[in-house]
């Protein structure tokens, strides 16, 4: 049986990162799906009406920053997996993510095959989370 398409929602202002990192994840796994959003409130609009295993946002964006995202998504959709990067990472911000706990974080510039295991650990990972049943939203 074949295992369903894992889902991966990429949100980062910069739009050549986006798309090129959903290129070469693309690539890696065909049963995978990748869309962009390239602010965290498009994203959340995004996430409204989607299945979404797994989110890779960046923490610096105009409006809404990855931090506000994050705690959309652990406040509306506890069972999706984040990845949070940045360019800016500090202590303090290191602390604030851990916090939420089943959240990974990466700093840029990463080696593109780092982020690709994290990926796909995170991914690979996920499959007893949706064995169960178990919905990423509430509706």
């Amino acid at each position: 049986m074949p295992q369903a398409a894992k889902r991966i929602l990429i949100v980062d202002d910069e739009e050549d990162l986006t798309w090129s990192l959903s290129r070469k994840l693309r690539r890696e796994k065909s049963n995978l799906e990748v869309f962009c959003a390239n602010t965290g409130n498009s994203a959340l609009e995004f996430l409204s009406g989607n299945h979404i295993d797994l989110v890779l946002t960046d923490l610096r964006m105009p409006g809404l920053s990855g931090l506000q995202l994050l705690n959309e998504i652990r406040a509306k959709y506890p069972l999706i997996n984040v990845i949070v990067m940045t360019a800016y990472g500090s202590a303090e911000v290191r602390e604030a993510i851990d916090r939420w706990g089943d959240t990974e974080y990466i700093e840029k510039p990463f080696e593109i095959q780092e982020l690709r295991t994290l990926v796909f650990n995170l991914l690979d990972n996920s499959k007893s989370r949706t064995a169960t049943g178990d919905s990423h939203y509430d509706k």
